[in-house]
């Protein structure tokens, strides 16, 4: 076993050659000169260097346990706060200085002598396919990616764990700090001034070993960049990563959050680096700051379209920022000289229940009408959009009588313009084909949507019976597509928009809040400035319960497609039976009068 100064010396001597001197040694290695001497001296007792300083086959063998087997880089992640840029690009792939970031850090890894590569891939995944031929690295894939974290990266690839270093495809390095030889685990570190509520931070002894680590960090070296693995480590990180993994509650882990958890019983040291040794890039802005022309070098369809209909120069866009991710979407805002907009990027299974081209229809009578002012172009074929972005002065609140009549005079310059688009939007219908699309998912999932579709036939029986006044509707009113700015109202997002019954709007200024039969009348009252009749409350009610069957069937299929709309699946469950339990009584007690 070396002793740390030893190591270093003799990792130095293995992996430099040319003229060497104990100057160059200390200057390299940063010990002094004084303490080279003794290290040169014993090295040469033991035999592990010759006179000339050249490492003998003994030297090689004493340092064969500190070897570095191999590396893992994790690249599986989705990087959403490099959005847009992710959009097309995963994280790693980015130019960054003319170097792809990942072929930047595999070609200094290789460099030092690192051949067996691992990287861990998941979101875009094919785009890495082409570093297999390129480089000879291997390729794990997670297929877990949007649902876990970095631990469920170091899971799949656990059976590489070894001499190994960890280390995330995003990062920079200015100068290779990569070696062919690690005297013991480490995870490197930069020191932050002040508090911060992101970072991790280390607790360590006078040697650098790690005794504990703390959140937020407060004027301490905290965890950046990459980590070592030695076998010591591995052999018991390992079982503890395979007894937490599967755990409830753990999917957002990172993998120090593990190591942090038990890091007791995980020897490591902290490698401590100067802030300008590892770069990383948490955002778009931090990225344009090191690497000005990183727009121009990524060439991205996003800032394309965006110069194309603003005829603007790429660099026009500035203080990009993302925005809450819709059902069907993502989006960001960003500024152009001096305005600011919205782009929206069509999430990857929109295509399955939107029609880009009745939304563009939709879109530009909802224009002229002034029901939406937002709106400037959308691509017809892709499903990208841009519009204005409008400064929300109130939240939308359906508890909130103001709010619900501004939306009821929306509706009502909407349905009264007589305006048919020439395509319909019929929830029954559109229900139907996802069902259809489930029944090649799971048999359990189609047969309970089915067993929802037959208890709603009463239902479609009375409405396709009940007349009413067909006009272009919205079909999607809820709060985040409704938009208040100085008590206006501008209604937005038009991708379920088409002719349709209007009482399928009109219920939405009460199906929210559920009021009880008695109370609907106060809250439809401004759109008809009249008290309705029992039998335009029952149709409402149908509406209602039509509507939310239709986003239960919606949000089932989008939640097996990893959409993400769990927390909405119950609440659309339940107002669809409430809904449909008093419509269908309503319905009975119609038909008994009827036939008295």
């Amino acid at each position: 076993m070396l002793e740390k100064n030893e190591f270093e010396v003799l990792r130095f001597l293995c992996e430099n050659g040319g003229e060497k001197t104990q100057r160059l040694i200390a200057e390299s290695t940063g010990l002094s000169l004084g303490a080279v001497n003794q290290i040169i001296s014993k090295l040469k007792q033991a035999s592990y260097i010759s006179d000339a300083y050249n490492v003998t086959e003994e030297g090689i063998r004493v340092m064969e346990p500190y070897k570095v087997k191999n590396a893992i880089i994790l690249a599986a992640g989705m990087s959403t706060r490099f959005i847009p840029v992710s959009y097309e690009i995963p994280k790693g792939l980015i130019s960054v200085k003319g170097d792809i970031m990942i072929e930047r850090i595999i070609e200094q890894l290789k460099s030092t002598g690192v051949q067996e590569i691992v990287v861990v891939v998941g979101y875009k995944m094919e785009k890495f396919f082409y570093l297999r031929d390129k480089y000879d690295v291997k390729l794990v894939v997670n297929n877990e990616f949007a649902s876990k974290n970095t631990h469920s990266s170091i899971y799949v690839s656990r059976d590489y764990l070894d001499n190994t270093y960890i280390c995330c495809s995003d990062n920079y390095y200015p100068e290779n700090m990569f070696h062919r030889y690690e005297y013991r685990a480490f995870y490197c570190s930069v020191y932050i001034p002040g508090i911060s509520h992101v970072e991790r931070a280390f607790q360590f002894d006078n040697s650098g070993f790690i005794y504990d680590t703390n959140k937020p960090s407060n004027n301490q070296w905290v965890m950046y960049g990459h980590a070592y693995f030695d076998r010591r480590f591995t052999q018991k990180f390992k079982p503890i990563l395979e007894d937490y993994f599967g755990r409830p509650g753990i999917e957002y882990m990172y993998w120090e959050t593990i190591y942090a958890e038990n890091v007791k019983q995980l020897p490591m040291w902290i490698k401590q680096c100067k802030n300008t040794d590892i770069l990383e890039f948490d955002s778009m802005e931090e990225l344009k700051a090191f690497d000005k022309d990183y727009i121009y070098n990524n060439k991205v369809k996003v800032f394309e379209n965006i110069c194309k209909v603003l005829s603007c120069d790429i660099s026009d866009i500035e203080d990009i920022e993302t925005v809450n991710k819709g059902l069907n979407n993502q989006s960001f805002k960003f500024s152009c000289n001096g305005q600011e907009y919205i782009y929206r990027h069509p999430g990857a299974n929109a295509s399955a229940v939107i029609d880009r081209h009745k939304e563009a229809t939709s879109l530009k009578v909802a224009k002229e009408l002034e029901v939406d002012d937002s709106y400037i172009y959308i691509d017809e074929e892709e499903g990208w959009k841009i519009s204005k972005f409008i400064h929300t002065t109130e939240t939308f609140d359906f508890n909130n009588k103001d709010h619900v009549n501004l939306l009821a005079n929306k509706l009502k310059l909407l349905h009264s313009s007589d305006i048919s688009v020439g395509f319909g939007f019929d929830y029954q219908q559109e229900a139907e084909k996802i069902i259809e699309i489930e029944k090649y998912f799971d048999a359990i999932t189609y047969n309970k949507s089915l067993a929802e579709k037959n208890s709603m036939e009463p239902i479609f029986d009375y409405l396709s019976k009940d007349k009413w006044q067909v006009s272009l509707c919205h079909n999607d009113i809820y709060e985040p597509n409704l938009l208040v700015h100085n008590n206006e109202l501008c209604l937005i997002d038009w991708e379920f928009a088409g002719d349709a019954d209007i009482g399928f709007d009109i219920c939405k200024l009460f199906s929210v809040i559920v009021p009880t039969y008695e109370e609907i009348d106060q809250w439809v009252y401004p759109y008809f400035g009249r008290k309705v009749t029992d039998k335009e409350k029952l149709h409402l009610i149908a509406c209602a319960a039509v509507i939310y069957y239709y986003w239960y069937v919606w949000g089932v299929f989008a939640e097996k497609n990893s959409e993400g709309v769990s927390a909405y699946l119950l609440e659309w469950y339940d107002k669809m039976n409430t809904y449909r339990k008093l419509a269908i009584d309503l319905i009975d007690r119609n038909v008994h009068k009827e036939e008295q």
